[in-house]
C-alpha cells in the first residue's frame, strides 16, 4: 500500500533482460536506510519487491505480466525513475490509498506550464475512462494527482511546483508513456455498477456498498 507521494526520484544503474523477465538495479540513496530485503516499492507506480539490498539501492524484478502492463520493459540505465517505499503503521498519509498495480499505461498529450504550475493532459486507455472524474484522484508514474477535468479522451490534472521539482513529471514530454492506476473506490465501485443492479434500487445506497464488499 502507497500514497502517491513520491519520496525520492532513483535512478536507474542497471538493466538485465531475460527471456520473461528484466531484473532492475536501482539507486536510492536517500530512501535506501528505510529499505529492508523483502519490502515493496513503487517504482514508477509500480509495486514491486526489492529483493537484494546495495549500498546505495536496491534490486528488484519485473515479470512478463508486469512488463505488459506497464512501462517498466522501456527502462534505460541512468533513466529516472519515482520511487516510494511502502507504508508502515506509523507512516503519515498525506495522498490517498494506492495499491502499486497499474491499472494501464497512458501517453502525454501535454504539459503546459503557467507560471510555476504545470498542466498536464494524459490520454489513458480507452477502458480506463470509466474509472477517471473530475476531483477524483489518479495516480501517474506513482504520483497521486487529482483530476481536473475529464474529456472523451483523456483527463487533465494541475501540478503544483513542489511536484514538478520532486518528481519526473516536469520532465515529460508529449508522447511519453506512463503507468496510471485509479482511484481503488472508482474501481470497485464500476465493477459492482457492471455485476448488475436491481431496478428497484435508486443510486448507491449503504446497503448496496455493504452488499458489494464495502
Amino acid at each position: 500500500m502507497f500514497t502517491g507521494i513520491v519520496k525520492e526520484i532513483g535512478s536507474v544503474k542497471a538493466v538485465r533482460r531475460g527471456a520473461d523477465m528484466v531484473h532492475l538495479e536501482i539507486e536510492c540513496p536517500v530512501i535506501r536506510p528505510v529499505i529492508v530485503e523483502g519490502d515493496s516499492i513503487a517504482i514508477n507506480g509500480c509495486d514491486l519487491t526489492a529483493t537484494v539490498l546495495t549500498q546505495n539501492g536496491f534490486k528488484c524484478d519485473a515479470t512478463l505480466e508486469t512488463l505488459k502492463r506497464t512501462t517498466l520493459g522501456d527502462l534505460q540505465v541512468r533513466e529516472k525513475v519515482n520511487l516510494e517505499p511502502s507504508l508502515t503503521p506509523t507512516t503519515s498519509i498525506s495522498g490517498h490509498f494506492v495499491l502499486g498495480h497499474i491499472d494501464g499505461v497512458g501517453e502525454i498529450r501535454s504539459l503546459k506550464r503557467t507560471g510555476d504550475q504545470a498542466e498536464l493532459v494524459v490520454a489513458p486507455p480507452g477502458d480506463l475512462l470509466k474509472f477517471i472524474a473530475e476531483k477524483g484522484s489518479i495516480t501517474i508514474a506513482g504520483v497521486g494527482l487529482t483530476v481536473v477535468d475529464v474529456t472523451s479522451d483523456t483527463f487533465s490534472c494541475w501540478v503544483i511546483p513542489y511536484t514538478i521539482e520532486h518528481t519526473t513529471l516536469g520532465s515529460m514530454q508529449p508522447g511519453s508513456k506512463v503507468n496510471l492506476e485509479a482511484d481503488v473506490l472508482a474501481r470497485y465501485v464500476v465493477r459492482a455498477l457492471e455485476s448488475g443492479i436491481p431496478a428497484k434500487r435508486e443510486g448507491i445506497t449503504e446497503e448496496f456498498l455493504r452488499e458489494y464488499g464495502f
